[in-house]
């Protein structure tokens, strides 16, 4: 994660988009970098197992990380995280659960970053990602299919004097198969606020 248009830790990340848009993806190499692509030739099957394969992988690409799936019921408390350590929570597709689920997750957005914890929500759709999460993100990216045309412009208005443009250029950016970044630490100005990728 040392790219400069990467997060600084601890963020809190909201990744949209429909099934196969790309956000697993973008989570690895994010993560990863490109060591997935010097592993393996293809990535087909190893998206699911990639981060266990890089607790386990050759010495050369070797993480001294921790990797867990854990059920959505087992969610632990912020506070069992130790804040001398970054630790990087991926939530996914867990919008559908329980009320009770959701609020287990929401303290990882309002305090996480006390624990050294930086939090990714992923979600098929934005509006469904709980409000009181949108609320407090540092990073959005949008794949295809995230959200209407009206979602979109609620979200750039706060960028531009002409958010109609701006939401209309972003949505034809997003059906060609593309991704956009909004990085809320940065000044509205500067052009790192919005990525095209």
């Amino acid at each position: 994660m040392n790219h400069p248009a990467s997060p600084a830790f601890p963020f809190h990340l909201l990744i949209c988009g429909r099934p196969d848009s790309g956000k697993t993806n973008m989570i690895l190499n994010l993560l990863l970098g490109n060591k997935i692509q010097r592993l393996f030739k293809e990535k087909k099957g190893c998206v699911k197992n990639c981060y266990e394969i890089f607790a386990k992988g050759p010495k050369a690409y070797r993480e001294n990380v921790t990797f867990r799936a854990l059920k959505a019921d087992a969610i632990p408390n912020i506070t069992k995280f130790s804040p001398d350590r970054n630790t990087v929570v991926v939530f996914e597709d867990l919008c559908a659960e329980s009320k009770k689920i959701q609020d287990r997750i929401v303290p990882y957005f309002i305090s996480g970053q006390h624990q050294g914890v930086s939090s990714i929500y992923v979600s098929q759709k934005y509006t469904q990602t709980p409000k009181i999460i949108r609320e407090n993100i540092t990073h959005l990216a949008l794949f295809r299919g995230s959200g209407s045309r009206d979602d979109i412009h609620r979200i750039v208005r706060q960028y531009t004097d002409d958010p109609k443009k701006a939401s209309k250029i972003i949505d034809k950016h997003l059906r060609d198969q593309n991704f956009v970044v909004f990085d809320f630490t940065k000044a509205f100005d500067d052009p790192l606020a919005i990525r095209l990728g």
